[in-house]
């Protein structure tokens, strides 16, 4: 059974339908990607999945559990987190009351303070900037702390909305770093990315969205090596 699985996912802003049908799964450890172009559907998408948005048709499973009707709260309770585009860290806060905010829906302090250990074990640059408010970081460090707070409930799926938009690339292949590890500790990924070349390097599983539909899905390998993925997405 899949960890995640969405069928025939609809969603619309208004009388503006911007997915149409979208099914797709995810097996538990993967690393799993959404490319497309900008206006595709992709964060719209992402919104369905973590609660911030409700689908006008079709369903969400994680583990037995359906989301489609879920609060935002609920879901994350339930282990998935999303990251979300843009970063939106509480600049007047500092890095520390960030990633205490990404653990308000954890009880036990003990385990809140093993995961800001973890934190800033997995983000050496965030301990050294835990008093700092988060507006003064940079954009690099802006990210570090959201992709952080996001992990700070220890999820069992991790939503990464467009993580290296705007980044340099050196800070992207930290990103990419932490993704792996991320995987490796058996968390699985879904990462919905413009940056094609990146994502598909990353995953295992990978679709392609236009226009609020499915059109290409299959490994990340092959998709590669696809032609019309290559002339539209990778620049070949």
């Amino acid at each position: 059974m899949p960890h995640l699985k969405v069928e025939n996912l609809s969603a619309h802003y208004g009388k503006t339908q911007v997915l149409d049908g979208v099914s797709m799964t995810a097996e538990k450890g993967s690393i799993v990607t959404l490319i497309g172009a900008n206006g595709a559907g992709k964060s719209t998408f992402m919104m369905c999945l973590s609660g911030v948005m409700h689908p006008s048709g079709g369903t969400i499973e994680f583990e037995g559990k359906r989301l489609e009707n879920a609060h935002p709260e609920q879901i994350v309770s339930w282990g998935l987190s999303q990251c979300p585009e843009g970063r939106r860290v509480w600049p007047r806060m500092t890095v520390l009351e960030n990633l205490e905010m990404g653990a308000i829906s954890m009880q036990n302090k003990t385990e809140v303070q093993e995961r800001l250990d973890w934190s800033f074990n997995m983000f050496p640059i965030l301990a050294e900037r835990r008093r700092q408010m988060a507006g003064s970081l940079s954009g690099g460090e802006q990210q570090m702390l959201a992709i952080a707070r996001a992990l700070m409930p220890g999820p069992k799926l991790l939503m990464l909305d467009e993580p290296s938009l705007g980044l340099a690339p050196i800070v992207i292949e930290k990103v990419v770093e932490i993704i792996k590890t991320v995987r490796n500790e058996g968390t699985t990924v879904f990462l919905v990315e413009q940056n094609a070349f990146m994502a598909l390097s990353l995953a295992d599983y990978a679709y392609v969205l236009e226009t609020g539909k499915i059109r290409l899905s299959g490994s990340a390998a092959l998709l590669r090596e696809n032609d019309e993925v290559r002339k539209s997405y990778l620049g070949i």
